[in-house]
């Protein structure tokens, strides 16, 4: 029985004009998006693959260890994910590389007792870009005409001209009555409603996809792997459940009215509330609500203030040691009580015996800087370098985290929304959006580890070395064979993106049960 429901609601929905405009429309929207990235992929691949070679030659032809270590590991680039036209993401917005260069200092300082003058210099510190300058003041003249376009709006507008009469119009007409005057439950009808008008939905979509990967296809920069294929898939899954909600919903509302227009009407305050107010009003309220990050002139004042606290340590340090390397104050006292004592005697003996004096003091000065001077000079530089980067990176690191949590709450406010826990599993089942920065950083800080630890394990390999890590003077002088150095790889695994996507997919799940119950209890309660 529930079978001979889905065929007549099939059939009904398939001879009618809401079924042409939808597969029309949604043939059109999907063939404009494979053009789009037809003419924009490319470019975004050329770059990577450009931007990744040029940086790696860099790199490589390097081979001395404190110049790798002052220069760093390179940008570290941001592969584009072969999905991008599934959903962007922002992408356009976020940084395309995990680092950035913030500059370099240098300072001259005197050897201990007096000597010559050393300078001090920095080296590489992880640096986190924030956005992408070149698209810093873009702004959306048109919308981005991508599948989350396409399902968020569609896939959830589409499904309540389907249904909005589905059980309204029966009761207008009078057919309902006379439907379940035979013996089928109201279970079984319902159920039969919503698979034929599901099915119905998703075979337009699925031949406007087919169009889609058609003209993709024909575009040699797209590759699809297995993993892309097996994350297409479950994207499949999300649009259809997604479509599904609102079929549910749909029901829902047709059975608890006895006028379609009515039920039309309220559907479309449900649409606009649900699809268009919350995703944005939700995330502007949520901002209201928080705590502000710091601005960009107090995340300065804080470097600032940290860094003249590590300077001033370093010429603490500097003057202590040169104070107790310095010859003694009480034998300086005798030479100046001898000095005088002879020149009151005999001038031109007191002028030899100064000169005597500055001769074994200058060179008591240089013994004491040749033997431990030199090595504890090193050692209070190196620490004044490696403290440096410690205060720049963990400054950085904290101004990140603190965004990050400005925008994951936001985001957890907006998913009172279906349409915004749709975007935000398609974007991590995509590979773009935040969860897939957020996983490349990740990235990024494994192979800043390994390329420190790479730097310390060369140097610790030459015996000749000082091991004295972040000074020119102190680290090893052996070359670096290019080969030898830690590579940046950048994937985009099914299991991270499936991870990513998890949680929104088991939202999307808990509403689909919630509003099909709904449906089931409203039209079990209501008359016909």
């Amino acid at each position: 029985m529930i079978g001979h429901i889905i065929k007549r609601e099939f059939f009904d929905h398939l001879n009618s004009l809401r079924f042409a405009l939808t597969v029309l429309i949604l043939a059109a929207l999907m063939v404009t998006n494979a053009v789009v990235h037809l003419q924009s992929h490319p470019d975004k691949v050329r770059r990577y693959s450009e931007g990744v070679t040029n940086d790696q030659d860099k790199l490589q032809s390097e081979t001395d260890l404190y110049e790798l270590l002052k220069k760093g590991p390179g940008k570290l680039y941001k592969r584009p994910s072969a999905l991008s036209f599934i959903a962007d993401g922002g992408d356009a917005f976020l940084p395309g590389s995990g680092t950035k260069n913030w500059g370099s200092w240098s300072r001259s300082t005197t050897g201990f007792g007096g000597g010559r003058q050393v300078k001090v210099r920095s080296i590489w510190s992880m640096d986190y870009p924030t956005a992408n300058p070149n698209a810093r003041d873009l702004r959306p003249k048109a919308t981005k005409i991508d599948w989350v376009f396409i399902i968020t709006y569609l896939l959830s507008f589409i499904p309540l001209l389907f249904t909005f009469d589905a059980l309204s119009g029966e009761k207008e007409r009078g057919t309902l009555r006379l439907c379940l005057a035979n013996p089928i439950s109201r279970p079984a009808l319902l159920v039969g409603k919503f698979l034929g008008t599901l099915i119905t939905v998703l075979i337009s979509f699925y031949f406007a996809v087919l169009l889609n990967l058609a003209v993709i296809s024909l575009d040699s920069w797209t590759q699809l792997g297995w993993a892309d294929w097996g994350r297409l898939g479950m994207i499949m899954l999300i649009a259809s459940g997604y479509t599904s909600i609102f079929i549910a919903v749909g029901l829902m509302v047709s059975a608890s009215t006895r006028d379609s227009r009515v039920s039309l009407v309220v559907l479309l305050i449900i649409w606009v509330g649900l699809v268009v107010f919350m995703p944005s009003s939700l995330g502007t309220l949520a901002t209201k609500w928080m705590p502000p990050v710091q601005t960009a002139h107090q995340q300065k004042m804080a470097r600032s203030s940290a860094l003249d606290q590590i300077n001033d340590d370093f010429n603490e340090q500097i003057a202590n040691k040169r104070q107790v390397q310095s010859p003694p104050a009480e034998l300086i006292n005798q030479y100046q009580d001898q000095l005088r004592k002879l020149a009151k005697t005999s001038p031109a003996a007191a002028e030899k015996f100064a000169k005597e004096i500055e001769a074994k003091l200058r060179l008591e000065r240089m013994q004491l800087e040749s033997q431990e001077g030199d090595t504890a000079g090193l050692h209070i530089r190196a620490e004044l370098v490696n403290k440096d980067v410690e205060i720049r990176e963990q400054l950085n690191r904290e101004h990140l985290t603190a965004q990050l949590a400005q925008v994951q709450r936001a985001r957890m406010v907006t998913r009172f929304s279906p349409a915004a826990i749709v975007q935000y599993a398609l974007e991590s089942m995509t590979g773009t959006g935040l969860n897939r920065h957020l996983q490349f950083l990740e990235g990024v800080h494994l192979h800043v580890r390994q390329f420190r630890d790479f730097i310390t394990e060369a140097d610790r390999a030459d015996p000749e070395s000082l091991h004295i890590i972040g000074i020119p003077e102190g680290m090893s002088k052996k070359p670096i064979l290019p080969q030898a150095l830690p590579r940046f790889e950048d994937d985009i695994t099914f299991s991270d993106t499936f991870n990513a996507a998890i949680v929104d997919m088991l939202l999307l799940v808990l509403l689909f049960g919630v509003f099909l119950s709904g449906a089931f209890l409203v039209f079990m309660r209501s008359d016909v």
